[in-house]
């Protein structure tokens, strides 16, 4: 009896230690947590201000939990995705860090930072220099010197453009009045009075060719030296006194609107310029006669 008693705390003993060596696993190397750029977190970041020696300064603002806008070097409504990938720098890992105070700044280029990106006007992450073994990016972030991936310099170098909605018109806007070169379209009480007529067309036609352009986007967008002259389209938008002007430009490789008093240049499709330009054509029914 006192035998089998034995044996079984043996066992016991033998199953315990082979829990922990299937939990601790011994010998395993434990890796600590990847420390981060910074201590924020993207959703709590409301304010970016971009200072680059490649070009104008860029200051993103959040309107809502959904939105940024871009009021310098234009104010327009932000490209969402563009900001999301740069907040991402704010929990970017470190590759490496060491205190810079025990560091020449000027060895890492961080005496004259090729980019500072600053959130909620307090963190600043600088971009220096990049490391000659690996080509990673220099950055400084509070009192450490980093290393990190090098396509978070190239996100914060970009053109302003860049970081720019892609739509011809602010989300949501109320069209009022549409002035083509051979179209003229007026709201009055709630129906669109066209001229020319265009008796043969339906009124659906005319929301639709509204609806285009509400939601009508660029292929890309461009600065431009273009800023006044004639507008050949005018977009009049309720509660708002002056109209978006529009310039036409046609080339052999592309077309694309110029939008004046800003200096932008939307590229688009031929097709996505034909229905911006004329009401929809209506459909021939289908011929049902039995042959």
């Amino acid at each position: 009896m006192a035998s089998r008693l034995w044996l079984n705390l043996a066992l016991l003993l033998l199953l315990g230690i082979l829990l922990l060596v299937v939990v601790y696993e011994p010998g395993k190397e434990i890796k600590s947590p990847t420390a981060k750029l910074t201590q924020l977190s993207p959703e709590t970041v409301t304010h970016i201000h971009l200072q680059r020696v490649t070009g104008k300064d860029i200051e993103l603002v959040k309107v809502s939990d959904n939105q940024w806008w871009m009021h310098n070097p234009y104010h327009l409504p932000a490209n969402n995705f563009r900001v999301q990938s740069l907040l991402r720098l704010t929990q970017a890992d470190s590759l490496s860090s060491h205190p810079l105070k025990d560091l020449q700044p000027a060895t890492y280029g961080l005496d004259k930072p090729r980019a500072v990106v600053t959130f909620n006007r307090t963190e600043q992450i600088k971009f220096g220099d990049t490391e000659p073994l690996q080509q990673r990016r220099y950055v400084q972030a509070g009192d450490q010197l980093h290393t990190v991936v090098d396509t978070f310099y190239y996100q914060a170098a970009g053109s302003p453009t860049n970081y720019l909605a892609h739509n011809l018109l602010p989300a949501g806007v109320d069209i009022v009045k549409l002035v083509l070169p051979d179209l003229k379209m007026v709201r009055q009480e709630g129906q669109w009075q066209r001229t020319p007529p265009h008796a043969e067309l339906s009124a659906d036609a005319s929301i639709e060719l509204i609806n285009q352009w509400r939601h009508a986007q660029a292929l890309e967008l461009r600065p431009t030296e273009i800023k006044d002259g004639k507008a050949d389209i005018e977009i009049y938008i309720k509660s708002q006194p002056e109209p978006f002007r529009f310039k036409l430009l046609q080339t052999e490789d592309e077309t694309s609107l110029i939008r004046l008093g800003i200096g932008i240049q939307y590229i688009v499709t031929d097709e996505v310029y034909q229905r911006l330009l004329s009401l929809p054509a209506a459909e021939t029914p289908a011929d049902t006669t039995t042959p």
